[in-house]
């Protein structure tokens, strides 16, 4: 999933939930989504830098249930006002379906390798080119973006950040005028 979508997602879960739960309130949207974005943020440059090109693995550490389950711990544990974003974080890994990537969300209890993205012929030795295929070779992959795009444009208008007012506070301030 492309960033946009894991924030688009990201948000609308908070707007609706926030009525319920009194934690997500006072909620930085700016913070959510660095941080709906954070195992992305983390292993697309490690894997640039390096895992790509030499084992053909792009969703490293921060995609592992050991990451996931210790952030969420230690949120709970010693900054429970950080919950919210401790789900975002986490949501990331709902929404990149991460248990169909065994060796890389039971790492390192499958092994020391991470999950190495399919293969076919040599158009995948370059990164971008392994994103290219998946978008155009997996039809869920594109219907998620199109789900994240309309959770998107729901978010705006439900919200109406088409108003340059509210969309500039919004921005400033990671708060929605409507809270």
């Amino acid at each position: 999933m492309l960033p946009q979508s894991h924030i688009a997602f990201t948000a609308a879960a908070i707007t609706v939930l926030k009525d319920k739960i009194p934690a997500f309130k006072n909620v930085d949207y700016r913070l959510l989504a660095l941080v709906a974005m954070g195992p992305d943020l983390i292993d697309k440059p490690l894997a640039v830098a390096y895992f790509y090109r030499k084992y053909g693995a792009a969703v490293l550490f921060a995609h592992t249930l050991i990451v996931h389950l210790s952030l969420f711990i230690y949120t709970l544990w010693k900054k429970p006002k950080w919950w919210p974003y401790a789900l975002a974080f986490n949501g990331h890994a709902i929404l990149d379906r991460l248990w169909f990537f065994k060796q890389t969300w039971y790492w390192p209890l499958a092994g020391w390798r991470f999950t190495v993205w399919k293969k076919e012929g040599n158009d995948q030795i370059d990164i971008k080119n392994a994103y290219w295929h998946a978008f155009t070779t997996q039809p869920e992959v594109i219907r998620w973006e199109i789900g994240g795009l309309l959770v998107g444009l729901w978010f705006v208008i439900r919200h109406k950040l088409y108003d340059p007012q509210r969309l500039v506070y919004f921005i400033s301030s990671g708060k929605l005028k409507d809270d």
